[in-house]
């Protein structure tokens, strides 16, 4: 687990609110504290959709960024900064497959319980701090370093400076 700070805040703000950075990430769960509090659950709702719907979701529980992102900006949008928000994502299935397949660490997909980033705004500082879990106990810390390498590489990658907290 890494704690990050975004320097270029600017940037990030655009790339998560407005640009495609985040949208092929799970919303695991948000808040967005402006004039009121707003919690964004990143469950999928099954009653809402009827049986062909829910079908096209192809077993996936959680919403995508992209299908969440809209409404969070029209939260966020206007003349005063939020006073804080915060947004978990998780890394979808099969960009977790592809972190599992190319660096080949000594655990089972099916153990993995998800691979998260936490990114929090507050007192006009953004932070990121990576995480997982794990579904059994494992000792064994080569995937949680990957992870680390792979979130600081999505950073770079998408042009956004950060320091380690």
């Amino acid at each position: 687990m890494i704690g990050l700070s975004i320097l270029d805040i600017k940037n990030f703000m655009a790339g998560i609110l407005t640009g495609t950075m985040f949208d092929k990430f799970y919303l695991c769960d948000g808040e967005i504290q402006t004039f009121t509090e707003f919690h964004l659950g990143g469950l999928l709702n099954r009653p809402y959709f009827d049986s062909e719907e829910w079908e096209a979701f192809g077993g996936r529980e959680l919403c995508l960024w992209s299908e969440v992102k809209p409404f969070a900006f029209q939260l966020i949008k206007g003349h005063k900064l939020p006073v804080r928000f915060k947004l978990v994502f998780q890394l979808s299935k099969e960009n977790t497959q592809w972190l599992l397949e190319k660096n080949k660490p000594p655990v089972r997909e099916e153990d993995i319980g998800g691979l998260f980033m936490n990114i929090t705004y507050e007192h006009q500082k953004v932070t990121c701090t990576s995480g997982l879990s794990y579904k059994t106990f494992v000792m064994d810390k080569t995937l949680e370093q990957c992870w680390d390498d792979t979130v600081r590489q999505f950073f770079k990658q998408n042009h956004i400076t950060v320091e380690t907290l």
